[in-house]
């Protein structure tokens, strides 16, 4: 028994055109199924990769391309207090003795009679301001009555009518007696 001297590998052949067809044709004869599952995706994510990226990448630079520089950033004016108009209104504590002086005087000077003047001071509100009740009975004629009211609103932005009672004794009397209520709106004494 002779054993060999060498046992190299045979040495392979250059690779040819018609080898590598040989060669193709057996690893799909042997391979085909699962060439063509691994295949498929493979083919069509690189299909969707080469044909859809470019048109998203001109997409892109048209977008850019349409995007200007972001306008400036404007800075919003500080929210201002919704009660600035009110408090705009609002009689100084130690107006309202005067005040109701002015509403006897003004009441005579109207012609009408006044009776007396009734007053009251509230507390002060959490809001910065506090309330002075006045009550002026007068009697006179209704049309009188009502242009005294409405002009002592307007000398007086802070006043405020609260209420007008009238009576008449009588359908055929030309003079009334009136309650007027008012309420004078005064900033809280510091």
């Amino acid at each position: 028994m002779t054993t060999p001297t060498s046992l190299k590998p045979a040495a392979r052949a250059p690779l040819t055109a018609q080898g590598l067809r040989l060669a193709v044709e057996l690893l799909l004869a042997r391979h085909a199924v699962k060439l063509i599952v691994l295949g498929l995706p493979a083919i069509a994510l690189a299909w969707l990769t080469l044909a859809l990226l470019p048109a998203q990448g001109r997409e892109l630079v048209s977008l850019r391309a349409r995007v200007k520089a972001p306008p400036p950033v404007v800075q919003a004016a500080p929210p201002q207090d919704p009660m600035v108009p009110f408090r705009a209104v609002l009689q100084p504590d130690e107006a309202k003795m005067e005040v109701a002086r002015a509403l006897w005087n003004d009441a005579a000077a109207a012609g009408l009679q006044p009776a007396r003047v009734d007053y009251r001071n509230n507390p002060s509100t959490a809001a910065g301001f506090s309330r002075f009740d006045l009550t002026l009975p007068v009697a006179g004629p209704p049309d009188v009555i009502r242009q005294f009211a409405f002009s002592l609103l307007e000398r007086y932005p802070g006043l405020a009518l609260e209420k007008i009672e009238l009576q008449r004794e009588a359908a055929v009397q030309d003079q009334v007696e009136a309650q007027l209520a008012f309420v004078l709106l005064l900033e809280a004494p510091k």
